[in-house]
């Protein structure tokens, strides 16, 4: 099964995402996030931007044993024991991966304006713990980016939920 992800043009050189289903019924989460392929991060994490449109209260969340660190330094990191992350795949069949979900928290009272409006421009990640049960292929010059499933995992049955939440605009 092969999931397809898109090139955005907001970055230079073109960055890869790919659109998932955020499910995580104990916080009432049931939406589209637009996830950086990023090789480079070791774990799939929410970033700001996200944390407010998906307005997660993180009281609710328990805390991750460790931080989570960049270029930038650490980052408040929480997580969600069970996230649920829906893939539609080029047939139609819906494809559904569990793993602990990283959420990470800038402190955006200590930074200044400039340096706010960056952290909230970044997008969340999906990384190599979720890119390394799929096969990755990408080619930007031809615009080919996609998501191949090493396993035959598809739901028998698309859930009535999600093709009301897929019929929805992404907000």
């Amino acid at each position: 099964m092969k999931f397809s992800g898109y090139f955005s043009r907001r970055f230079e050189p073109p960055a890869p995402f790919i659109r998932v289903l955020l499910v995580t019924e104990e916080l009432g989460v049931r939406r589209f996030v637009d996830f950086l392929i990023d090789t480079g991060a070791s774990v799939t994490i929410l970033l700001d931007r996200d944390l407010e449109r998906l307005r997660l209260d993180l009281r609710r969340l328990r805390r991750a044993e460790r931080d989570v660190g960049g270029i930038g330094g650490f980052i408040n990191t929480y997580q969600i024991d069970k996230a649920h992350l829906y893939l539609r795949a080029e047939d139609g069949k819906l494809h559904k991966e569990i793993l602990r979900l990283h959420v990470g928290m800038h402190n955006l009272t200590k930074l200044p304006k400039a340096a706010r409006a960056m952290v909230m421009a970044m997008p969340s990640l999906l990384g190599r713990d979720m890119i390394y049960r799929f096969k990755l292929f990408l080619n930007q010059p031809e615009n080919k980016l996609y998501l191949e499933s090493l396993l035959e995992r598809s739901l028998t049955r698309t859930p009535t939920w999600f093709k009301r939440e897929n019929q929805k605009p992404i907000s």
